[in-house]
């Protein structure tokens, strides 16, 4: 269950963009209502909420700067 709009919002973009069904979604909470996204071939990134621009964004780990 989420808590408030903006984690509303991350949940409705992944619902919108996946098959629930073939991913598993865990909390990031690195990033503004982050979550994780796994699919069954290993594959990952990172959704969440960008108070900058008022959006939904995701994050590959290839776009990492570290």
């Amino acid at each position: 269950m989420t808590n408030n709009q903006y984690e509303s919002k991350v949940m409705e973009w992944i619902k919108n963009h996946f098959d629930l069904s073939a991913i598993v979604i865990e909390d990031f909470s690195v990033l503004p209502y982050g979550k994780r996204i796994l699919d069954m071939e290993g594959g990952e990134m990172a959704v969440f909420y960008d108070f900058f621009t008022g959006s939904i964004k995701e994050l590959f780990p290839t776009d990492s700067v570290y």
